[in-house]
């Protein structure tokens, strides 16, 4: 019997359709994720031992995380299976759970002939490809670079959160106070955010408005710069409502090419569509695999922003004109995508091939964003916008005036998400005199800036490398979960306790919160996965670092406890 073990139900599925189609008998099962978790030795559970010493562990328990896919696949196993074949996901913790799998075949086989299917759809097609260029082992460096992010993050994730979390009980403080060297980072950015509108100091100033027709009869509006000083402004008004006339003292234009957007990789998505929809990047992700999953798309995680060489652009454009996005003549031409740099070596980007069932659902509208971003990538020209300056005056008093164009829509005829609004200033001339219609003397404030939003947030973590493609959507989620940040309406704001956290940590070690540390991390993570670190040398180089912090923190654990319990009192 050849077995055929995939990620998910409904992968499985549409492997054993695309095969039994074409005559092959399998077995084929779905698991529904990880079959085998880590933790810690036996021994080393709370309360029994020292947190600090959980950093020297190196040997880490095998515990069976879904017990009943593992039920599923030992009976199926134990059943005389000639030939195992691996399906999981075509990345690194699919290769993990690939090797999970493998583990247990072993068990029954210890020499059995085993091969890996990769693909990036579930489309019939794909998965045939896949089906007839098996590859003879997994790719092993991809299981040890997600085995070091699992044991780092579970290693120092018990030692810090354990230590946080008995130091404040001590002092009356109910629940868990966790850590993560990701989690803890992406709080730091909202701290920071909140400090900074908790210190600002809003400062009054004074603005004069005009409202001015042209020649050719268009109206617009100027506005002077900005008086701190009540009384100048005054003076300034009083000067301004005296006059008819405002003069052209400049006008300029410029064309502006916006370019369409490059191919769609994991990270865009998930900051556009929480933008657009306003769910949270864990919803977007979620629904993505589902789409992937019953074969609506690519798969979803992927840091790939250039479409390979030969890739084959029929699928997805067939699937944008199923959905009347792309014209059938249009579809039909030859595609001229504009190519990003990135690379993952491991995935394409995100690409539709076929349309779900057009009912609003989120499904839909993730579905419908990435066949129309594919298609303002893969057929339509850049936009062209014209940018206007008008600079006038009124007496001695100088304004100034920006509008815009659009020229030429291109790309945004089929991707209008982020499209400009058009503001257009009439074409004005040097010296021609504007008829005022209106003065208006208006008292705003200086404003802080605003509290971040979740696309906000992902792009911070994206560009200080904290998580990857596949994990940043997890944290927002968790920091809410924690009670370390609560939403309100589309931005994000740190709680008491949130705070709290963070400038304790801050006052022993910056690098307990800082991005940089973190990124150590992740640089080992690629650098395994391209074989120039071995699995053990990165772990033993980052779990020294955060040993050391560990130390500098168990030193003031109890001040740390004493802080948090009393915010936890004070609340959010």
């Amino acid at each position: 019997m050849m077995l055929v073990v995939a990620e998910k139900p409904s992968v499985a599925r549409a492997i054993a359709r695309t095969l039994k189609t074409r005559g092959i008998k399998v077995e084929v099962l779905g698991l529904r994720g990880h079959l085998l978790d880590a933790e810690l030795p036996r021994g080393y559970e709370w309360n029994r031992v020292n947190p600090r010493e959980i950093f020297g562990v190196r040997r880490f328990r095998s515990v069976v995380r879904d017990r009943e896919s593992y039920g599923k696949l030992s009976r199926l196993l134990g059943d005389h299976v000639e030939e195992l074949v691996i399906a999981t996901d075509n990345d690194g913790e699919g290769e993990l759970i690939g090797s999970e799998v493998l583990s247990l075949y072993r068990r029954f086989r210890n020499s059995g002939r085993f091969s890996r299917m990769r693909f990036n759809s579930v489309s019939e097609v794909e998965l045939w490809r896949a089906w007839n260029n098996r590859e003879p082992d997994l790719n092993w460096r991809w299981v040890w670079k997600a085995t070091y992010r699992r044991n780092f993050d579970l290693v120092t994730g018990a030692a810090f959160t354990r230590l946080l979390t008995m130091s404040a009980r001590r002092r009356g403080l109910r629940g868990l106070i966790s850590w993560g060297s990701c989690q803890t980072p992406t709080l730091n950015y909202l701290v920071v955010r909140e400090e900074e509108i908790l210190g600002f100091k809003p400062k009054p100033y004074w603005v004069v408005k005009i409202r001015v027709r042209s020649s050719s009869g268009e109206e617009f509006e100027a506005s002077s710069g900005r008086f701190y000083e009540r009384e100048e402004a005054g003076k300034a008004y009083e000067k301004a409502l005296g006059e008819r006339y405002a003069v052209v003292e400049a006008y300029e234009e410029a064309e502006r090419a916006v370019s369409r957007p490059t191919p769609l990789r994991t990270d865009e998505m998930l900051r556009d569509l929480n933008r657009i929809t306003g769910m949270s990047a864990a919803s977007i992700l979620r629904t993505a695999e589902e789409l992937y999953s019953e074969g609506y798309i690519s798969y979803p995680r992927t840091d790939t922003n250039r479409w390979p060489k030969g890739f084959d652009h029929r699928v997805p454009a067939q699937a944008a004109r199923d959905a009347g996005i792309l014209e059938e003549a249009r579809a039909a031409e030859e595609a001229k995508p504009l190519q990003g740099r990135l690379d993952d070596h491991a995935h394409p980007p995100i690409y539709p091939i076929k349309p779900p069932r057009r009912d609003g659902s989120l499904q839909w509208r993730l579905w419908e964003y990435i066949a129309r971003r594919y298609s303002a990538n893969a057929f339509f020209d850049d936009a062209l916008l014209l940018r206007q300056k008008a600079s006038l005056r009124v007496g001695d008093l100088n304004l100034g005036s920006q509008g815009l164009r659009i020229l030429e829509e291109g790309f945004y005829e089929v991707y209008p998400y982020f499209k400009p609004k058009p503001s257009p200033l009439p074409r004005l001339k040097t010296g021609e005199r504007l008829e005022i219609l209106e003065v208006r003397l208006v008292e705003e404030r200086t404003k802080p800036p605003p509290r971040l939003t979740e696309a906000a947030l992902l792009k911070l973590m994206e560009r200080d490398g904290i998580g990857t493609d596949a994990t940043r959507a997890e944290y927002p989620r968790i920091l809410l979960q924690r009670g370390y940040a609560v939403k309100s309406r589309r931005t994000l704001k740190p709680t008491k306790l949130g705070m709290t956290l963070i400038t304790q940590l801050r006052r022993i070690d910056e690098r307990l919160v800082s991005p940089q540390t973190r990124r150590l991390v992740e640089e080992n993570m690629r650098m395994i996965g391209e074989g120039l670190k071995s699995y053990e040398e990165a772990f033993e180089e980052t779990i020294k670092i955060y040993s050391e912090l560990y130390k500098r923190l168990e030193g003031k654990a109890a001040e740390i406890g004493a802080a948090l319990s009393n915010s936890r009192r004070i609340g959010s």
